[in-house]
């Protein structure tokens, strides 16, 4: 990981430093009386409830009134945990940007704080697993190499909905993209996890796969995140802290990691489009089947294969 430089550097014990880049609202750098480092954010208003549910480990989460304010304060009680602290810090940040309203501002927080809950709950074991690491990887890369080529980068980050749990990966006012990745070694498989994956009702659908071998000389998420970072460097502020959610939703955690991610070699990109006689699942199964998947053979399916052209025609 690169060195990373925190906000709280050169605080003495006890003291406080407004965060510069915030102006709506007063959110300040803290440091206690133990030297701990923290954020504190204060509400124009008490708090109708004190009382909260939210729990980090590793980070005390205060959230009390005070003579006609609220304040909601986080500290972190071991120094080795910073830069995920930090990462949880900027990530609120963001959110307290997005909001004018007091309380909106504060919901939003507390929202944030709640996926950030989750997530540290489940870990991901610190690893994020390789089949994971294949579908951020894949797409990420048509992110890049394929949309910010054809529409500009704001809007392919825009288009990316897949970390928002939605039912494909990528939407478009005339089209929808679901991307697949599988290793190359055991042939051209993909795994569909739903009915709903092929099937949408607006029209076209396609679908995206990439071929994979996994290598140390290859690239690896990381890489790609840098990449579509740089491209993001001249554009909006709001543009950058989107990808970032985003990454955050889809599990991508960099300061979580207690080993590299992997490297990846493409070895075959395919497009195709999904419709009348494509290999599927009939959408109109019985309702008593909740929960399906289904594997399919894509050296079968060059009947229905067309360029990337075709999604914008």
């Amino acid at each position: 990981m690169t060195n990373l430089t925190l906000p709280w550097e050169g605080m003495p014990e006890s003291s406080r430093r407004r965060i510069s880049t915030i102006t709506n609202h007063n959110v300040y750098w803290i440091t206690d009386l133990e030297g701990r480092c923290g954020i504190f954010i204060k509400s124009r208003s008490e708090f109708a409830n004190v009382k909260t549910s939210i729990s980090l480990n590793g980070i005390d989460l205060i959230k009390r009134n005070s003579t006609g304010t609220g304040e909601l304060i986080l500290l972190l009680n071991d120094i080795k945990d910073a830069p995920i602290f930090n990462k949880i810090c900027e990530d609120l940040i963001s959110s307290i940007e997005q909001h004018e309203n007091n309380d909106a501002m504060i919901i939003g927080v507390e929202v944030r704080l709640q996926r950030w809950q989750e997530l540290l709950r489940k870990g991901h074991s610190n690893v994020m697993s390789v089949e994971l690491q294949m579908g951020l990887f894949s797409e990420l890369v048509f992110l890049k190499d394929y949309l910010s080529r054809e529409l500009n980068i704001e809007s392919a980050i825009i288009s990316w909905v897949g970390p928002e749990f939605d039912k494909q990966d990528f939407l478009f006012d005339s089209a929808i993209v679901e991307v697949k990745s599988y290793r190359t070694s055991k042939g051209q498989l993909v795994d569909i996890s739903s009915k709903q994956q092929l099937y949408s009702e607006k029209q076209p659908l396609f679908l995206v796969t990439f071929g994979l071998t996994r290598s140390e000389a290859g690239q690896t998420v990381e890489d790609i995140v840098s990449e579509i970072l740089e491209l993001l460097a001249p554009v909006s502020k709001l543009t950058l802290d989107v990808f970032n959610t985003k990454l955050i939703n889809y599990g991508y955690i960099p300061e979580l990691k207690n080993e590299p991610y992997v490297g990846f070699i493409i070895d075959k990109t395919r497009f195709f489009s999904i419709g009348e006689g494509f290999p599927r699942i009939p959408f109109d199964i019985p309702l008593e089947i909740v929960k399906l998947g289904y594997t399919i053979d894509l050296s079968l399916c060059n009947a229905f294969e067309v360029t990337f052209d075709n999604i914008f025609t």
